[in-house]
């Protein structure tokens, strides 16, 4: 069902800055579709069978990537309301049949129009998107004096034992927040935290993104059924560059002799298990 409309005069109002695009349109609509003019704003998923139904979000005019992000519903006449209904706190409240209601849709552009910040991230279903937010740094690991030698020819005498050269390794931390989710993979959240890449994930090569958590909140949680969830993952990311150009992550520490000529060298228990387990982590942008 489509709803009635009018776009009131003075709408819409656009404005543009650093930060990006926001738009903001003025409606009248009559005040009982107000809330089903929302459901058409914003879309929804529906459950058909064991199976979610995407009903597409009405996008701002020539911007497919211009979302509504906030409502206001208020009375387009504030005077004379019908009360009627408004017998206890919990009976109804004011109806305006005459004036209807004002519907001020505020409009942000939530991601590139092809759905894609940077082009390696998880292809997300139709109808959520993708964010993506990063703090990416390098940590100093110190390393014991009797490792190195002075590049002093003829002796190259070792370094002494309170010098302890300091080595840097490539380390930081991002986030992947998957927005407008109608229901959130839970067990594959639990069953994945503390996992390693098995693949390239995010541009990064396996082994090298630990994934640690998520963070779960509602979108949109205005109606009985089809509101959204905003699921906000996080992961660390540690890479160590071999002599062969190689980077390898969370499975490899610093070993005084080296191996091969590797400093950086995997580890094991005696039956073999390494400290982290690799998994599928594009499993995490599947729906529960």
């Amino acid at each position: 069902m489509t709803v009635s409309f009018e776009e009131l005069a003075g709408s819409p109002i656009i404005r543009v800055n650093e930060d990006g695009t926001q738009a903001v349109r003025h409606f009248r609509v009559a005040w009982s579709d107000w809330l089903t003019f929302a459901r058409e704003l914003v879309g929804e998923y529906r459950v058909v069978g064991r199976s979610f139904a995407f009903i597409p979000p009405q996008s701002f005019p020539g911007f497919e990537n211009m979302l509504v992000r906030e409502l206001d519903v208020e009375p387009f006449e504030p005077s004379g309301p019908d009360g009627s209904t408004v017998s206890t706190l919990t009976s109804g409240v004011n109806q305006y049949p005459s004036g209807g209601a004002r519907v001020t849709a505020t409009y942000e552009a939530m991601f590139d129009a092809d759905n894609k910040p940077r082009p390696d991230l998880p292809e997300p279903p139709e109808g959520t998107f993708l964010s993506y937010k990063a703090d990416l740094g390098s940590q100093c690991i110190a390393t014991p004096g009797r490792t190195w030698r002075w590049d002093d020819p003829p002796d190259h005498p070792p370094l002494p034992p309170d010098i302890q050269p300091g080595v840097q390794v490539a380390e930081g931390s991002f986030e992947l927040t998957w927005h407008r989710v109608p229901l959130p993979p839970w067990n594959l959240i639990r069953e994945l935290r503390g996992k390693l890449n098995s693949a390239t994930f995010v541009g990064s090569p396996p082994g090298t993104v630990l994934f640690t958590g998520a963070k779960i909140t509602r979108e949109f949680h205005i109606f009985r059924t089809g509101g959204f969830w905003k699921v906000r993952y996080s992961f660390l990311e540690s890479t160590h560059e071999l002599s062969s150009g190689a980077l390898v992550g969370w499975n490899y520490f610093y070993k005084e002799t080296p191996v091969s000529g590797e400093h950086w060298v995997a580890i094991a228990d005696e039956d073999n298990n390494r400290p982290y387990v690799s998994a599928d982590l594009t499993q995490l942008f599947t729906f529960g």
